[in-house]
């Protein structure tokens, strides 16, 4: 028992030392944001407090909220997102484990005979001894003691890793369910746009052919039929753009859902089904968080990144600093059929100390890049923070902006209807040539498609809003690999 009291009294150092050694950066993140200036300025239309998780429930569309959980479910990209995350996971807990016991069994067998300059390196005439064959079976424990915090800091660092892994994840989350909105609507809006160019390229084939009359009556002039022609001949033009625009946007939606867009099914087949665009949701809907950086998975992927830099500095200045290690054998080691005797057993136990007092200045040039690497990971974490208020800041002023753009275009199609109906009603009285009232009808379906693109661009702002708000928390699941 007195044997091993040094022993035991050089572990347990050993250990308060480690322990007290260990790196682990807190995360440099606030507790709270400012108020954004354009949350301030909106007053009580916009609140402060927590969101609501799936934001685009506020669209009021069960179609699209069914595409939004079936691409979180079966996105390729977030699929491999979360394998890259498991994988960093199951890194980190391996240099965890870096800290615990490693024990080895080996077993060997040998014919060996050693040469003449081994039993008689002084030329003595000493015979040369015969053959012999032995066999050993063993098994070793070793135990390196954290004496400086070498193992604690690298777990550390495997965490963070880790967590910057699982911020990718979450953006990559954060961008499919946007994307998804954004096509979606892109969609909407084109379905319904080529109804309305379908019938503006009628009206002004009509309107051109009243007119074709009227010049050849010489009631009109013949730049006027001209500029007839033209104007059917882009509503044509733009009928085939939004067609290729639709196809583009679906299949933009199959590749988000994990489908192939070649697939002509009944999926394909429902989503272009016409149907009307969502809604456009009112302030409430948005709400800035407390926690805003902290919802803003590049904010924390670059605190993760700076706080893996961080431990990777202290580990890069103490890697001067000595190893201590404790060993422990236990083993039979003899000749053939001899391993049983008490003899052949063979035992050793104690501590190792290693230090590497020589390096040609490898450890003060990795020392000095890791300390770079720190300055440049705190740099890009301030860069960051900014960039997040910056883009919180915009996106809620193009969605005040592009509300106001909305309810004007509503103005001007109300407007446009009812001049449409003024000049139905002077055409039946024949107060006006009926291609006055074809005018107005084409004017009326230009405002419905302004309208119907203002509608879409206030939904596309309100996707922004909400990814640059970071409106919304991923789910803590666990999901399988398939």
């Amino acid at each position: 028992m007195n044997r091993l009291s040094p022993l035991a009294a050089v572990m347990a150092a050993a250990l308060l030392a480690g322990c007290a050694a260990v790196v682990s950066p807190g995360s440099q993140l606030p507790a709270t944001a400012p108020v954004l200036p354009a949350v301030a300025e909106a007053s009580a239309a916009i609140a402060v407090g927590t969101p609501a998780r799936d934001w685009w429930r506020a669209l009021g569309d069960p179609r699209l909220d069914a595409l939004v959980a079936e691409a979180v479910d079966h996105n390729r990209e977030l699929r491999a997102a979360l394998a890259t995350v498991q994988a960093a996971r199951s890194w980190a807990d391996a240099a965890a484990r870096e800290g615990l016991p490693a024990g080895r069994l080996d077993a060997q067998a040998q014919v060996q005979r050693p040469s003449t300059a081994e039993v008689d390196p002084y030329r003595q005439g000493l015979p040369r001894p015969p053959v012999s064959r032995v066999a050993s079976i063993g098994q070793g424990l070793a135990w390196e003691i954290d004496l400086f915090g070498r193992v604690g800091t690298a777990s550390a660092v495997a965490e963070r890793r880790a967590d910057s892994a699982a911020a990718d994840l979450h953006a990559a989350t954060a961008l499919v369910q946007a994307e998804v909105v954004r096509h979606y609507t892109g969609l909407r809006l084109q379905q319904q746009t080529l109804g309305l160019l379908a019938d503006e390229a009628a009206t002004q084939q009509a309107r051109a052919a009243q007119l074709r009359q009227r010049v050849a009556a010489g009631l009109a002039d013949r730049r006027e039929s001209l500029a007839a022609d033209g104007a059917r001949a882009r509503a044509e033009a733009e009928h085939a753009q939004a067609q290729a625009a639709l196809h583009a946007h679906l299949a933009a939606l199959a590749v988000l859902a994990g489908r192939s867009p070649a697939d002509r099914d009944a999926w394909r087949d429902a989503l272009l089904a016409p149907a009307d665009l969502p809604r456009v949701p009112s302030d409430a809907a948005i709400v800035q968080p407390t926690d805003l950086l902290a919802r803003r998975p590049d904010v924390a992927r670059a605190d993760a990144q700076l706080r893996a830099a961080l431990g990777e500095a202290a580990l890069a200045d103490r890697a001067h600093l000595p190893r201590l290690s404790l060993n422990l054998a236990l083993g039979l080691h003899g000749h053939f059929g001899q391993l049983g005797q008490a003899g052949a057993l063979r035992e050793a136990a104690g501590p190792a100390l290693s230090w590497e007092w020589l390096d040609a200045g490898r450890i003060q040039a990795r020392a000095a890049a890791a300390r770079a690497g720190q300055e440049a990971a705190l740099n890009a974490f301030e860069q960051t923070v900014l960039t997040a208020l910056q883009d919180s800041e915009i996106a809620l002023r193009q969605w005040a902006a592009a509300g106001r753009a909305w309810a004007q275009a509503n103005e001007a199609r109300a407007a446009a209807a009812q001049a449409w109906a003024h000049a139905r009603a002077r055409v039946d009285a024949g107060l006006e040539p009926p291609h006055s009232a074809l005018d107005a009808a084409a004017a009326h379906q230009q405002a419905q498609r302004a309208a119907l693109a203002a509608q879409a661009e206030a939904l596309q702002a309100f996707g922004q809003a909400q990814l640059a708000l970071g409106a919304w928390q991923p789910e803590v699941r666990r999901l399988a690999l398939r």
